[in-house]
């Protein structure tokens, strides 16, 4: 346990121990249902990425939520980070100078294997994902999606929709005026909100939706 702490806070696994600890916190709130895991995922009215949702897709990460991307890197480095300082501990030296080059090399080696691991994991799903299609936000006004995640209310909500090219995507929705749908009920969006980028849903009997099979 002391080799187990020492080297998780110190140089360089400290860099990413905290970073871990967020996204462990993050991952319980998601399971619970108090958050979604497109949290950092933001796009515009037609559907395209935006703010860091549109760097992680310009560097080849896109495809998946920024969340699960970087909890993947964060992972991954601290991992790798892990072992290498491990490695180096059984070193016999006292050399200082010689400890900080050490723990730079193994920082340097982590960042590069948390970004080839992210980079295979996320090109693997989009080889084997469907295309999401040209669905814009606006275009999914009046079509019925699933309450995933917890309960759908007025401060919180996560459905899930199938895109005109066969995806499921995850989407926030919220509703008006106190209503409360369980997870698994269907909903009918009515209304998107370009500001928060949201989806405003109500009840909908799925014996009448049209593109019921």
């Amino acid at each position: 346990m002391d080799l187990f702490l020492s080297t998780a806070f110190g140089f360089p696994t400290v860099l990413f121990t905290p970073m871990l600890i967020v996204v462990l916190g993050y991952w319980i709130f998601v399971i619970v249902g108090a958050a979604d895991t497109e949290l950092l995922d933001s796009v515009d009215g037609d559907g395209e990425a935006t703010g860091l949702s549109a760097l992680v897709s310009r560097v080849g990460l896109g495809r998946v939520p920024v969340t699960v991307t970087l909890s993947m890197l964060i992972g991954a480095a601290w991992f790798v980070s892990m072992l290498g300082s491990i490695m180096t501990s059984l070193i016999d030296s006292t050399s200082t100078p010689l400890w900080w080059a050490l723990g730079a090399v193994v920082l340097l080696i982590a960042l590069v294997a948390a970004w080839a691991v992210t980079s295979g994991v996320v090109m693997a799903f989009q080889r084997f994902s469907p295309e999401r299609g040209s669905d814009s936000e606006h275009e999914l006004v009046g079509r019925t999606c699933l309450i995933r995640i917890g309960e759908a209310k007025e401060d919180f909500g996560q459905a899930e929709i199938t895109t005109t090219g066969g995806a499921a995507i995850s989407i926030p929705v919220r509703t008006t005026g106190g209503e409360v749908l369980a997870v698994g009920s269907t909903a009918l969006i009515f209304e998107h909100s370009q500001k928060d980028g949201i989806f405003l849903v109500t009840a909908f009997d799925p014996a009448l939706d049209p593109d019921r099979p």
